[in-house]
């Protein structure tokens, strides 16, 4: 049987070039060593001094580094067991430097320092006195160092140091040296500097940088967020994430041994990728930590620190396990806690985050149940009746009132007085995933604690609106088939049905109906045509889901319902009729003015211009044709207005040019 011949140098490069992110990890790496050492020689002797020293030179043109700690140090047998044999982590136990008190777990991350430096050297002197501590736990300081040197080529060697050699060691502990690669500055002293600030911060032990030109700067032994007064804590998360939170909760998580900060943002979007900023044992691990808390809680930021999680190889990540699938369900209620809390007791701050978040909220809310109830709670939607929640309407729904809801907001325009008028409830669902959170909520009831009126929410059909409408009587219609037969000649460029309706408010003088098909044309002549049909298609898709199709659909063509009602419309049919007198009377008693009869070329103006205003009223986007009309007839009405005499002139007195008149 043959053994796999192994590449040194091939694999020292892989290892130290693609297992970590980029070169600056190396410091970590270095504090981390020192950290666990530190921890070990703690276990055996607790008043040990807890000190790194990072000193900065130059030797032989190039800048150099030496990273010293007061820890439990190496023997020479150490030495060979844990930095020349890679991956030979099970010896970790053995020595006492795999148990959870320690950082590092893979005997591995001196490795990254090859991406900085062609040599590593480690002087050490360990305090066990050669080996384990005895069964009292006491150690050698007699112990001999030793130093090992490893290269990039692949090739290590280890050698005693003699005590009386200048740079013998005097005190347990190792001191790792570099020397930096030609033209790479990460070894210049504000690049250390920064580093060991960035990394070490949390660190509970005395850290000094010591550069050659006598400047001195400490670290370590600082505070997260979650230990801080809450004013601090507020600047250092606005400092930090880049804006003002909106709050700030606390996390704790004891499984994990988690403690830090939920900042909950009060800008943040849906399709950013949630970052958060995570420490394992106080040293830094990542800024850009991604899965720490739930999907749609992405307006979510956290800061901690754990004993518990467990890290990838490269020490640059968390691993995906149960631990931590604990740890986001934990944030995840912590936020929905306090998302209720707020409901209850500051109403006004939760309006104005949602009022932030409403669309982000919805578009997670209408693909994650969890978020669905939330939303469906809190989050107001346009309506009939004002601003209402979905459980609100819901509640409605199932005490019987008629509740409907719009695809598109011009729908909800067009359709929203008459509904109210007849006591439907009408939804406006035409905003970016508001009819998705409908569907949604359809599909996953189980969102609201009492959802029975689900069931009873429907999206609007034309032909619910107009049997809600009262219908002409045989004599409204028989009176009004002039007027019905000149409105489809008018309109019959724009493939619209006239109907005849008495219904309130008969202020309104005729309800436009239209087909989906003319919404979406519509839509498209807009900016918004993109998002419109995505989001079209999104509902369609729910649709199919639940067996629903849309009644507008089956409108073979919009239609424009006359208000019988309407003074206005009662007028037309006067001044339309073969069989009526001019001076005929209205429904309501009041008599048309005496004189000719408007000609036809005037009616079909007046309907396309009521035609017109219908559209306006429902802020559709006019069509090339609709905008000619409009035109007419507002020149009409200007005309109309300049032939209307002016008021008596008092004798004597010589009329203005527009007292005068037109003929």
């Amino acid at each position: 049987m043959s053994a796999f011949q192994v590449d040194l140098r091939g694999m020292v490069d892989l290892l130290s070039r693609n297992l970590y992110s980029g070169p600056r990890v190396y410091v970590r790496e270095l504090l981390q060593n020192a950290v666990d050492a530190i921890a070990a020689r703690r276990a055996i002797e607790p008043d040990c001094p807890q000190r790194v020293t990072i000193e900065l030179g130059r030797a032989d043109g190039a800048a150099t580094l030496t990273c010293t700690d007061t820890g439990i140090g190496l023997t020479a047998g150490e030495v060979d067991e844990l930095l020349s044999t890679i991956g030979a982590s099970s010896k970790r136990d053995e020595l006492g430097l795999a148990r959870g008190d320690y950082l590092g777990q893979f005997g591995i991350g001196l490795l990254s320092c090859f991406m900085v430096s062609p040599e590593i050297v480690v002087t050490s002197r360990s305090a066990r006195g050669g080996g384990a501590a005895d069964s009292a736990g006491s150690a050698d300081s007699a112990a001999p160092a030793v130093r090992w040197r490893g290269r990039t080529d692949g090739t290590y060697s280890v050698e005693p140091v003699p005590d009386s050699a200048a740079d013998a060691p005097r005190e347990p502990g190792a001191a790792i040296a570099l020397r930096a690669l030609p033209s790479e500055s990460w070894l210049a002293p504000e690049t250390v500097r920064a580093l060991v600030e960035e990394f070490g911060h949390l660190l509970p032990v005395d850290i000094e940088v010591r550069s050659d030109d006598g400047a001195v700067t400490y670290h370590g032994h600082g505070r997260g967020p979650w230990e801080m007064p809450r004013g601090q804590a507020v600047q250092w998360c606005t400092d930090e994430l880049g804006s003002e939170p909106f709050d700030l909760l606390d996390l704790d998580v004891p499984a994990a041994g988690l403690h830090g900060t939920i900042a909950i943002m009060g800008r943040a979007a849906p399709t950013a990728e949630a970052r958060h900023t995570v420490s394992v044992k106080r040293m830094l691990v990542t800024r850009a930590a991604e899965g720490l808390a739930p999907d749609w809680a992405y307006f979510v930021r956290v800061i901690a620190d754990a004993e518990h999680l467990h890290l990838t190889a490269s020490r640059e990540s968390l691993v995906d396990d149960d631990l931590l699938e604990a740890v986001r369900e934990a944030i995840g209620e912590q936020v929905r806690g306090w998302i209720d809390r707020l409901g209850r007791a500051a109403p006004t701050r939760l309006n104005a985050f949602v009022a932030a978040h409403a669309v982000g909220l919805c578009s997670v809310a209408a693909e994650d149940p969890d978020m669905l109830g939330l939303v469906a709670r809190h989050v107001p939607l346009t309506t009939t009746l004002g601003e209402q929640t979905l459980a609100e309407l819901v509640a409605l729904a199932g005490r019987g009132t008629r509740v409907r809801w719009t695809r598109t907001v011009d729908q909800f325009r067009a359709l929203a007085d008459v509904a109210a008028a007849q006591g439907i409830v009408l939804i406006n669902a035409g905003h970016a995933y508001e009819a998705e959170i409908i569907a949604a909520l359809a599909l996953h009831p189980e969102a609201l604690d009492n959802a029975a009126g689900i069931g009873e929410l429907a999206l609007v059909d034309p032909d619910e609106i107009l049997d809600a409408l009262t219908p002409a009587t045989p004599a409204e219609e028989a009176e009004a088939i002039d007027l019905l037969r000149l409105a489809g000649s008018a309109l019959t460029e724009v493939d619209v049905e006239v109907v005849l309706r008495r219904f309130d408010p008969a202020t309104t003088p005729a309800l436009y109906l239209p087909d989906p098909d003319l919404a979406g044309r519509r839509a498209q002549a807009s900016s918004a045509a993109g998002a419109a049909a995505s989001r079209a298609a999104a509902v369609g898709a729910w649709s199919q889901v639940l067996g629903v199709t849309d009644p507008f659909a089956a409108a073979p063509r919009p239609r424009l319902v006359l208000n019988r009602a309407s003074a206005l419309v009662a007028q037309l049919v006067a001044v339309t009729g073969t069989s009526c007198p001019a001076n005929r009377a209205d429904p309501v008693g009041r008599a048309t003015p005496a004189g000719p009869r408007p000609d036809e070329a005037t009616i079909t103006r007046v309907l396309r211009g009521l035609y017109v205003q219908c559209l306006l009223t429902g802020h559709h986007t006019l069509t090339a044709k609709e905008r000619a009309w409009a035109s007419q007839t507002l020149s009409a009405l200007l005309t109309s207005a300049l032939a209307v005499p002016g008021p008596s002139v008092p004798e004597g007195t010589a009329p203005t040019s527009h007292q005068e008149g037109a003929p």
